[in-house]
């Protein structure tokens, strides 16, 4: 991952990657920008590469060809993101409490073996705050609903500090009110100049972000939704993959 950002309020520049898993290709020769103070939407079909390009983000999985590249300012690329993973994936009978889980916001940029000092705890109780769950702070984790639990890992987010926030279809199985305040809650942090991009089915919603992005194995089309959302862009976002078939792992 190189260190050099394309425009001066570009974050993070994916250009042109391709990712394998063996034969198979789930992402293929995608481009997009994130840039600072956007609200951004990723939309495409099951099994269309949209984890997949976040998990490539992340470094989690490896790029097959292509760069992607952050902004010297941001560090570390390691410290300049912060994740959100699908709640299915997580162990919710792990043995740990609310203050725990966010407090690994924390001891992630921190490094592990290092206590958390007096600024981190009040970092951790303010991102608790946000997220409105800082009452909770004493309960595990197993006994939380849906919402709750979605509200924590973004209060984990939060509690990184970093400037750009990747969410894996964080209003999936939650309720509406959850729903309503997780997105107010992402607005007030793009407004506050973080690039927030967040994986998701909700079309409706997604059509007031600053940036949608629809992905089918392949960027579609990337840009303002006024410009993107038209039905010739949804239907070639939605129709079967020219890639081949959907993939369980994208």
């Amino acid at each position: 991952m190189s260190a050099l950002a394309t425009a001066p309020n570009t974050l993070v520049s994916v250009q042109d990657v391709s990712v394998w898993y063996g034969a198979h290709e789930a992402l293929s020769h995608a481009s997009l920008e994130l840039r600072a103070g956007e609200l951004s939407a990723i939309i495409g079909p099951n099994g269309a590469g949209k984890s997949t390009l976040l998990k490539a983000l992340l470094g989690l999985v490896p790029v097959s060809s292509g760069t992607i590249v952050f902004a010297p300012a941001l560090g570390r690329p390691q410290d300049a993101l912060a994740y959100v993973p699908q709640q299915q994936t997580l162990d919710w009978a792990f043995p740990v409490t609310v203050w725990d889980t966010a407090m690994m916001g924390r001891t992630a940029r921190l490094g592990w073996g290092k206590w958390p000092r007096r600024a981190d705890k009040e970092m951790v109780s303010e991102a608790l705050h946000q997220a409105g769950v800082y009452d909770l702070r004493h309960r595990h984790i197993g006994a939380l609903s849906g919402g709750q639990r979605q509200r924590v890992l973004l209060a984990r987010m939060l509690a990184r500090n970093a400037p750009t926030l990747l969410l894996d279809e964080p209003l999936t199985g939650v309720d509406v009110n959850s729903q309503e305040r997780i997105l107010e809650l992402l607005r007030v942090q793009a407004g506050q100049g973080r690039a927030v991009v967040m994986v998701t089915h909700d079309l409706d919603s997604a059509a007031t972000f600053d940036q949608l992005i629809l992905i089918n194995r392949s960027v579609v089309a990337c840009g303002k939704p006024a410009e993107v959302y038209t039905p010739d862009n949804i239907a070639a976002t939605f129709r079967t993959s020219h890639l081949g078939s959907t993939h369980a792992r994208a």
